[in-house]
C-alpha cells in the first residue's frame, strides 16, 4: 500500500509528528525555501512585474524527493508554515510536483504541533490561497526592486554594503535617535527629599502659598519641583522640627490586570530585557521549543507558532487553562475571560498568541530536560500565559496628608488585598507596593521630619536625560509601534544594520558609525518618500489588501516603478562618489597609487590597485606569514599562511592557483608537533567526510564508481 506524503519546511519536526502521525505517512523537509527570485538581473518582468523563480541549487537533492514520492503518495500534504511565506513556500512546493499528481495535493496548516492539532489540520485539508501567494510576491518583488537599485547606488557612491526598505527604515530610526541625542539640552531642576522618622519618604505636593514660587511644569513629576536651588533652600530652610498629620483619605480600590499573552514583539522584548538574550537567540530557542524537544525520550512540542500578531487564545487552550489555575490556585483566581476572534483572517493574527502547547506541563516539572536559554524562554511564555487569564490584583490606596509650616507633603499606602495573577507574574520591581501601618497614624498628630539628603542639605539636583540609545528591544518596539515590519522581520530588521557595518551594539545600545550616517544622510536626501515608517506601513496595509483580495498585485507596482526609478537616476547622477583612502605607496604591477578598499560582502578590508579594473593587483592589509617550506606537491613554491572568509588559517601554495595544496591548520600543527622533521604531508580534503551526515552517508553506501575514476586519473 502506498504510503501518503506530508511536506514541511523544517527537518526539526519530523520526530515530533511522526509520533502523532504514524508510519502511513512519509515526511520530507525542504528547509526552508526551494526556489527564488532569479539571481541574475532583476528577477522579474520590469514591465509586467511577471517573476521569474529558479530552482535553488543547494535543495536538487530534496526537489527531486519530492518528484520522485509525490508520484507514488496516496495523497499529499503541504503543510509549511501558517503564514504568508510558508503559504508562497507551499506554491512553490505545489508547482514542482508533477502535474498528473497535482490532484492528489492538499494544503493544511497548524498554529501547534501536537495530536489533537495535526488530526484536526487534516479533517481542513484546503487548496493554496492564490491571494496570500500573491501578496507575498508583492513583498518579494517591491523588496528587490528597491534593495537591488538602492544597493547598487550605495555600493558605486559610498562603498557601502546594501540598503533596502526594511533595514534602511530601522537604521534611519536609529540615526534620528542619535541626532535627537546630539540636540539634546538637559533641564535643570531641584527637589526637596524630606521623610518621616519611621523612614517613611514624603513628597512635596504645595507650597505654602506665601512663597512667590513656581513649579517647573516642564518636568512630568508628581511632586513641587524647583527651578533653582535657591528657591528650595528658601523653603527647606524654614522647615519646622515637626509635621502636623492633617488628614487620611478614605480607602480607594484598585485593580492591576495582566498582560495579554505574547505575540512576537512582545516576547522578543521581555526575553532581551528580563532573560539577557539577544533578538537571534530567541528567535532560534522559540523555534526549538515550537518544533519540538526530547522529554524523557519523546519529541514534543512546547509552544505554539513563534511568529504571531495576534494575542488570541484558542477556546480549547482556555478551557484547559482554567480548570488548571482552579485546582493548582482556587477557583478565586479565575478571570473573567472573554474570548477573542482574529480581526482579519487573511494577515497574522488569524494566529494564537505565543503560548504553551499544554498548561500542564509546567515549567518546574520539565526543569531537567531543557537547557537553561530553553527553559528561562519556556517558562517566561507560560507564565505570561496563565497570567493573562488569572484574575485582577486589588488593591486598598490611602493617602496621609502632611503639613509643614504650611507647606502640603504626601505619602500613599498602597496593599495588595488579592494578589490575583501577580501570585505567579511580576512585570517589574515597580510592582512592589509602599505598605504604612494606618493604624500608627492619628490626625493631629505630630511626626519628625528626617533630611533623606544630608550631603547636599536635604536638596536633590536633577537633569532631564536625553532619549536613550536603542536598544533591541527597544528598536523592535518602535517598529511595531510605527506599523513597520512583522513578525517574521523585527529580528533581521535589528540585526541587519549591525551585520551591514552601518551600527555597533555596545552595552546592548546601537551606535551608528561613520558609514551609516553616510548611508542614511543619503537615503534620506535622495528617497525620502521610501525610506520612512510611513512608506513602510502603507506598504504592508497594501500587502493585506492584496492578501484580502482587494487590490491586484501588479497595479501598484506599476504605478510606483516609474517615479522610483526617475528617482534613482536623480541620486546617481548627484550623489558624489566617496574617494578611496590611499594606502602612500605605487602599486608593483602597474605603478598607479594603491588603496584601501572593503569587501563588497562583511567588512573586511584589503589594498587594491586605483586603476582597477585595468589592473587588478591585490594585497591583505597584513602581510601573509611565508613559511621556508618547499610545496611538497609542485617541489617549486614556499607554503604561505592564509585566511579563509571566515578569517579562519590554513597553509596554502604560493603558486596558487597553478598549485592548489592545502593543509589544515589542525593537520600543520598536529604535523609540527609529532613530525616536523619530515616533510609535510599531502592530503585530499575532498575524501574527507565534512559532517555526521556525510559520515554515515559513507558507510551506508558504496563509493561510486565516478569516485574510483576520479582517484585512478
Amino acid at each position: 500500500m502506498s504510503k501518503k506524503l506530508l511536506i514541511i519546511e523544517s527537518p526539526n519536526k519530523i520526530k515530533t509528528l511522526t509520533k502523532y502521525i504514524g508510519s502511513e505517512f512519509d515526511i520530507l523537509a525542504t528547509v526552508g525555501h526551494i526556489r527564488d527570485l532569479a539571481k541574475f538581473g532583476m528577477g522579474f518582468d520590469t514591465t509586467t512585474f511577471e517573476p521569474k523563480w529558479v530552482l535553488m541549487n543547494d535543495k536538487k537533492e530534496i526537489i527531486d524527493d519530492i518528484k520522485s514520492k509525490s508520484k507514488t503518495a496516496s495523497e499529499i500534504y503541504i503543510a509549511t508554515d501558517p503564514d504568508r511565506e510558508g503559504e508562497a513556500i507551499a506554491w512553490h512546493i505545489f508547482n514542482i510536483i508533477p502535474k498528473e499528481f497535482q490532484k492528489n495535493c492538499y494544503r493544511i496548516t497548524f498554529n501547534e504541533i501536537s495530536q489533537k492539532a495535526i488530526l484536526e489540520s487534516f479533517k481542513n485539508k484546503r487548496e493554496i490561497n492564490e491571494k496570500w501567494v500573491q501578496s507575498q510576491f508583492a513583498r518579494r518583488i517591491i523588496d528587490r526592486l528597491i534593495g537591488f537599485k538602492l544597493s547598487q547606488l550605495m555600493q558605486s557612491k559610498l562603498k557601502a554594503e546594501s540598503a533596502g526598505r526594511v533595514q534602511s527604515v530601522a537604521l534611519k530610526f536609529i540615526a534620528d535617535r542619535q541626532k535627537e541625542i546630539d540636540a539634546f539640552v538637559p533641564i535643570q531642576w531641584f527637589n526637596i527629599d524630606i521623610a518621616l522618622n519611621s523612614k517613611i519618604p514624603l513628597v512635596l505636593k504645595e507650597l505654602n502659598s506665601k512663597y512667590n514660587i513656581k513649579s517647573n511644569s516642564e518636568i512630568k513629576k508628581t511632586g513641587f519641583n524647583f527651578f533653582t536651588r535657591k528657591e528650595a533652600e528658601e523653603v527647606f530652610n524654614e522647615f519646622e522640627e515637626d509635621c502636623t498629620l492633617d488628614n487620611i483619605s478614605e480607602p480607594a480600590y484598585q485593580k492591576s490586570s495582566s498582560k495579554p499573552p505574547y505575540k512576537t514583539s512582545t516576547m522578543q522584548q521581555d526575553a532581551i530585557n528580563k532573560l539577557n538574550m539577544s533578538s537571534k537567540q530567541t528567535t532560534s530557542i522559540s523555534q526549538k521549543l515550537y518544533e519540538g524537544i526530547n522529554l524523557n525520550g519523546s519529541q514534543t512540542a512546547l509552544i505554539s507558532y513563534p511568529r504571531t500578531d495576534s494575542v488570541r487564545l484558542s477556546d480549547d487552550f482556555v478551557k484547559s487553562s482554567l480548570k488548571f489555575i482552579e485546582t493548582k490556585y482556587g477557583k478565586e483566581y479565575l478571570g473573567n475571560i472573554k474570548l477573542g476572534k482574529a480581526t482579519n483572517s487573511n494577515v497574522q493574527d488569524a494566529h494564537e498568541a505565543i503560548r504553551p502547547i499544554d498548561v500542564n506541563i509546567t515549567p518546574e516539572s520539565i526543569k531537567n530536560d531543557l537547557g537553561k536559554r530553553e527553559w528561562d524562554l519556556y517558562n517566561l511564555i507560560w507564565i505570561r500565559t496563565v497570567a493573562s487569564l488569572m484574575a485582577d490584583a486589588k488593591f486598598k490606596k490611602v493617602t496621609l496628608s502632611f503639613f509643614n509650616n504650611k507647606n502640603l507633603f504626601e505619602v500613599s499606602s498602597r496593599v495588595c488585598e488579592f494578589a490575583g495573577f501577580r501570585l505567579i507574574y511580576k512585570s517589574s520591581e515597580k510592582d512592589a507596593d509602599l505598605i504604612i501601618n494606618i493604624d500608627d497614624f492619628k490626625i493631629g498628630s505630630k511626626h519628625k521630619f528626617i533630611n533623606q539628603n544630608e550631603e547636599e542639605k536635604g536638596i536633590s539636583e536633577h537633569f532631564t536625560s536625553p532619549p536613550p540609545r536603542f536598544t533591541q528591544a527597544s528598536l523592535i518596539s518602535e517598529l511595531e509601534k510605527t506599523g513597520v515590519g512583522r513578525p517574521s522581520t523585527y529580528n533581521t530588521m535589528v540585526n541587519i544594520v549591525v551585520d551591514r557595518g552601518y551600527s555597533t551594539l555596545e552595552n546592548k545600545t546601537f551606535n551608528i558609525t561613520d558609514i551609516g550616517k553616510a548611508v542614511i544622510k543619503e537615503l534620506d536626501g535622495f528617497f525620502k518618500g521610501e525610506i520612512n515608517p510611513n512608506f513602510t506601513r502603507s506598504m504592508e496595509e497594501r500587502l493585506d489588501n492584496i492578501a484580502s483580495g482587494n487590490e491586484d498585485w501588479r497595479d501598484w507596482l506599476k504605478v510606483f516603478s516609474p517615479d522610483f526609478d526617475v528617482k534613482v537616476k536623480y541620486a546617481w547622477d548627484n550623489i558624489e562618489k566617496v574617494k578611496d583612502e590611499e594606502v602612500g605607496r605605487d602599486c608593483p604591477v602597474c605603478g598607479k597609487p594603491l588603496v584601501y578598499k572593503k569587501a563588497r560582502r562583511g567588512n573586511s578590508r584589503f589594498i587594491g590597485c586605483s586603476g582597477y579594473p585595468d589592473c587588478k593587483h591585490l594585497e591583505p592589509l597584513e602581510k601573509p606569514k611565508i613559511l621556508d617550506v618547499i610545496c611538497p606537491l609542485c617541489k617549486e613554491h614556499n607554503l604561505i599562511v592564509r585566511k579563509n572568509k571566515k578569517g579562519s588559517e590554513f597553509i596554502a601554495c604560493t603558486g596558487f592557483p597553478k598549485c592548489r595544496y592545502l593543509l589544515s591548520m589542525k593537520d600543520y600543527d598536529l604535523h609540527m608537533k609529532d613530525h616536523a622533521d619530515k616533510p609535510f604531508p599531502i592530503i585530499d580534503y575532498t575524501k574527507k567526510p565534512k559532517t555526521k551526515a556525510a559520515t554515515k552517508k559513507t558507510t551506508t553506501k558504496e563509493v561510486k564508481p565516478k569516485a574510483k575514476k576520479k582517484e585512478s586519473k
